[in-house]
């Protein structure tokens, strides 16, 4: 093996290469720890009657004489300070250590180092990684970097070509982080010898392709980049050896047209026919969902070949928080950012909003870090955010380039549904909107699916979805851009739906964070109509009768619309219509007949508030219905009489104190949902639950999970240790504070 191959790790993977390695030497499973706040920890073993620390020094680049000085300067005054002490220190570094070197590194740090066998230098680690492979294939950033396996991959026939492929796999496997998607992808490969990985802009389609052929190379499969069409595969064909064939954008970047000629289609699915016969042949390829789908419907061969078995299409949404911290921490590490830039991402209200962000998109940020630091244009994670941001820069093109007007109308139509609809619906809603007919619409959601939207059943119905946040935003700033589809909504709506998301686009709070609000002021007659003739189509709207209402009387607060102020308002008068909303539809009511700047609904509000509050105390009977009432008292605490607030309160602090007693009794018997709403109930309370339930922060511990998510974007999250909220995505991101 290469001894440079230790350069190409990060410190984090050098980190978990140690504990690798150590586990097997040692025999035992090792802690891994934040760099930093641990005082002098990376790795620890803990035991009744042996605690072992293990430091971890990814410096070849600093040196020898860097490395002791930093040992003696820093790490040994911390093992002083511990309490109670190691009893072993074990240090492992990417350092070249002479025997001297070893000697003097030993001599000052007993007794905590027991002989110089505790200290693994550059040449111990590489000894154990040559007579250990199943550590190095674990490690997938070292195998892959190997430099004799990317020299093996080169194909003869075409090396300036695969030597390009050699160099763009070096980079991505840098920052590439595993997960389901490679899994799957691999299955299908490994089933049926050949994959079409297909996707939207910018989720790692090619580097997924590119990391498929990598393992394959490690396999001894010669790796053959394609680049004309499917005749460069059979004129590299060589029967009987191993080779995995690469084709990027088999279809085209922007429409198939630049691809499939020449009976390409033909020769296209006899060359998969053929490689899934051949045991000694692989074939990756990579397309936009919807260039696929083009194809499928212009070549009939296409359609027919049965695709959908190879197909696999990458999915954004398998990426946990860990996996995009993961993702970040290596752009950001390799970046030629300045350190000071890097170090940054390591805080808490720097990483979160990148790896929480609805359209957090790999390309995105790896555009963004390999370009030169910009200081001019903000602090580094503000910059990375404004890149996520902007959905225009993913989507533009492809919506006016590469898309036909019927495709275009069903996402429009999408977005005037929220982004969700059933799709008996929306297709009706396509006809209203329209002059084409439902083959149009059918044959534009087999193009859009998979690349912008998802269709999915649940139950005995069908759904469509916006397949990422990013293009519900796009959709908005379209709108916004042009009014002019605002108008054609109106004049042609199938649901109330569509009129209360476009009204809740102009009605958003200006630090909502949206790339875009709407102004329908200047169709206020277009919106009274709209609303006016779909608000009694009860069977195409999701929003309740009281839902409708409070939407009707939020527009009349707004503008002259006495059509739809009419009929909430004739509602409103109704015994009993308020009772049966929803909870949300209630507050929402509560609140909206209290601030309306339109006398008439403010006149309604004592009626709606008592009608209103009534249904809310008494609509949960269960045993955790207490908690519920009290937590609607404190949430509307500006509407509740003092009284009747303070003794739901008093009650349900009772309730609790009560459950906390048969928790500490019999923690398995206690009903879970009791468990949910009681620490609903007194999170209301801010930090003043601690002093008085001191003993629910054990109840709050064994919930983790639940908590933790309750508090992630909330004003008590910063007071939280990090590292109880992020979990492992912190211990991954902190470790950016300490680069040298």
């Amino acid at each position: 093996m290469d001894l440079l191959d230790l350069q190409k790790l990060s410190d984090l993977d050098f980190e978990n290469l140690c504990k690798d390695i150590l586990e097997r030497l040692l025999g035992v499973r090792l802690e891994i720890f934040s760099s930093g706040p641990d005082g002098g920890i990376d790795l620890r073993y803990y035991a009744p009657n042996q605690t072992i620390i293990i430091q971890c020094k990814h410096w070849m680049k600093s040196g020898r004489a860097k490395l002791i000085a930093h040992l003696f300067d820093s790490e040994l005054p911390k093992l002083d300070r511990m309490h109670p002490r190691p009893m072993r220190y074990i240090l492992a570094t990417s350092v070249e250590l002479t025997p001297a070197a070893k000697e003097k590194i030993l001599d000052g740090f007993r007794p905590y180092i027991q002989s110089t066998g505790d200290i693994y230098g550059l040449a111990e680690i590489t000894s154990f990684l040559q007579n250990n492979p199943e550590v190095v294939r674990k490690n997938m950033r070292l195998w892959l970097n190997d430099a004799t396996i990317l020299e093996a991959m080169i194909s003869k026939n075409v090396i300036q070509r695969s030597l390009h492929l050699a160099d763009d796999i070096k980079e991505t496997l840098r920052t590439y982080v595993p997960s389901a998607n490679l899994r799957k992808a691999m299955n299908l490969v490994e089933k049926n010898h050949v994959v079409l990985v297909s996707g939207p802009p910018g989720v790692g389609k090619t580097t997924l392709a590119q990391v498929i052929c990598a393992h394959y190379a490690d396999r001894g499969f010669e790796v053959v980049e394609v680049s004309e069409n499917v005749e460069d595969v059979f004129r590299l064909w060589h029967d009987g050896e191993s080779q995995i064939f690469i084709y990027d954008d088999f279809l085209g970047q922007t429409s198939l047209d630049d691809k499939l000629h020449k009976n390409e289609d033909s020769r296209l699915l006899s060359l998969i026919r053929r490689i899934r016969k051949d045991s000694t042949k692989r074939f990756v390829c990579t397309t936009r969902e919807y260039v696929l789908q083009q194809a499928r419907q212009r070549y009939e061969r296409m359609d027919r070949g049965d695709l959908d078995p190879l197909t696999f299409t990458v999915d954004i949404d398998v990426l946990g928080r860990e996996e995009r911290a993961q993702i970040l921490y290596n752009h950001v590490y390799w970046s030629e950012w300045p350190t000071s830039a890097k170090r940054n991402f390591s805080h808490p209200d720097v990483y979160r909003p990148i790896i929480r962000h609805r359209n957090f998109n790999p390309r995105a940020i790896a555009d963004l870090l390999s370009a030169p630091f910009e200081p001019d244009l903000g602090e580094p994670g503000t910059q990375v955010v404004a890149a996520l941001d902007d959905p225009m820069r993913l989507w533009r093109h492809v919506f006016d380039h590469q898309l036909k007007e019927s495709d275009r109308d069903v996402l429009r139509l999408l977005f005037t549904f929220g982004g969700r609809a059933d799709l008996s619906v929306l297709g009706k809603a396509y006809l209203a909107f329209t002059n084409r007919g439902l083959s149009h619409f059918k044959a534009s959601l087999r193009i859009l699916n998979g690349t912008l939207v998802r269709i999915f059943d649940e139950g005995d119905r069908g759904y469509v979805e916006f397949s990422n946040p990013s293009v519900n935003d796009f959709m908005l700033m379209k709108f916004s851009e042009e009014s002019d589809l605002i108008l054609k909504v109106l004049k042609n709506p199938y649901s109330f739906d569509q009129v209360a998301l476009l009204w809740s686009y102009h009605d958003a709070p200006v630090d909502a964070g949206l790339p875009a609000r709407l102004n329908l002021i200047p169709f206020r007659a277009e919106v009274e109509e709209a609303a006016a003739v779909t608000l009694d189509c009860h069977e195409t709207a999701t929003h309740s009768k009281a839902g409708r209402a409070a939407v009707c009387l939020n527009i009349a607060g707004s503008m002259h619309v006495p059509i739809i102020e009419n009929w909430a308002v004739r509602r409103l008068k109704q015994p009993g219509f308020v009772y049966r909303g929803s909870t949300g539809d209630i507050i929402s009511l509560i609140r909206i007949t209290r601030v309306s700047a339109n006398r008439r609904i403010r006149q309604l509000h004592d009626s709606v508030r008592l009608e209103g509050l009534t249904s809310l105390f008494n609509r949960d009977q269960g045993d955790y219905g207490l908690f519920i009432a009290a937590s609607h008292a404190m949430d509307l605490a500006e509407f509740v009489d003092d009284g009747i607030r303070e003794g739901l309160c008093r009650q349900a602090d009772e309730m609790f104190e009560a459950l906390l007693e048969q928790y500490s009794r019999d923690p398995d018997g206690v009903d879970p949902e009791m468990i949910d709403n009681g620490l609903d109930y007194i999170l209301r309370y801010g930090e003043l639950w601690q002093h008085k339930w001191p003993s629910a922060a054990t109840l709050l511990e064994s919930w983790l999970p639940e908590e933790a998510e309750s508090l992630e974007g909330s004003e008590e999250e910063s007071d939280v240790d990090p590292e109880y909220i992020d979990g492992d995505a912190y211990l991954t991101m902190n470790a950016l504070s300490f680069l040298e």
